[in-house]
């Protein structure tokens, strides 16, 4: 699968790829087996066994779906995904936050119903009430909305604030869901594993540039 990847930065038409001019078709380098372990030590959790395999034996991030994969990066604060050797900025997630519980679909049903309790202004007698209780109401919502990511790691940036989260733990482990928060959907399931969305992405490449 390396070897198909790193192909396709010589095939003509390949910079007109939707994303390559973010990761141009390369790979970073496979991680050794010491590296999966300390990043799992971070994490709390084993990696998924597809996406584990994948930074063993393919690359520890860059080519893949729309403007390419994170990578895992050992820092002074321990563990995270970022957006190394990306050429547009990705949303970094470290380890600890993604080993946290994955809650996201109780949170949008409380999200919904949060949304009915929004204060109205003509429900309060005095202007300075009202504001203290939509700052509560908001600061409240604002928590709710930024807690969906937790149990994932950003792993694609789609663009336009779009992008595509890989869960980490829970009943949903190893699963591709996207951020459609931007156009008020929430965070959803695609219904496909690390691998089925990684070679599908690499299967409708390889077809366009007819390799």
């Amino acid at each position: 699968m390396r070897e198909r990847v790193l192909r396709l930065a010589e095939r003509p038409g390949a910079d007109k790829v939707f994303g390559a001019r973010g990761h141009g078709f390369r790979l970073g380098p496979v991680m050794s087996e010491e590296q999966l372990r300390a990043l799992e030590a971070d994490l709390g959790v084993d990696l998924p066994a597809q996406y584990r395999s994948f930074l063993l034996h393919v690359g520890g991030g860059g080519a893949g779906p729309d403007y390419g994969l994170t990578t895992p990066t050992l820092g002074d604060g321990g563990w995270q995904w970022r957006g190394i050797g990306l050429a547009f900025s990705a949303q970094p997630t470290t380890a600890e936050f993604a080993g946290r519980p994955f809650v996201a679909e109780a949170l949008q049903s409380e999200l919904a119903a949060l949304e009915a309790q929004e204060p109205e202004k003509d429900a309060f007698a005095a202007d300075e009430e009202f504001r203290r209780a939509y700052a509560a109401w908001d600061a409240h919502y604002e928590e709710l909305h930024d807690a969906q990511e937790a149990g994932t790691v950003f792993l694609s940036e789609q663009g336009c604030g779009y992008a595509s989260l890989m869960v980490m733990t829970g009943p949903h482990r190893g699963a591709i869901w996207e951020d459609l928060r931007p156009m008020d959907r929430g965070i959803e399931p695609t219904g496909l594993d690390f691998a089925c969305w990684y070679r599908s992405w690499l299967d409708r490449t390889e077809q366009r540039l007819e390799t």
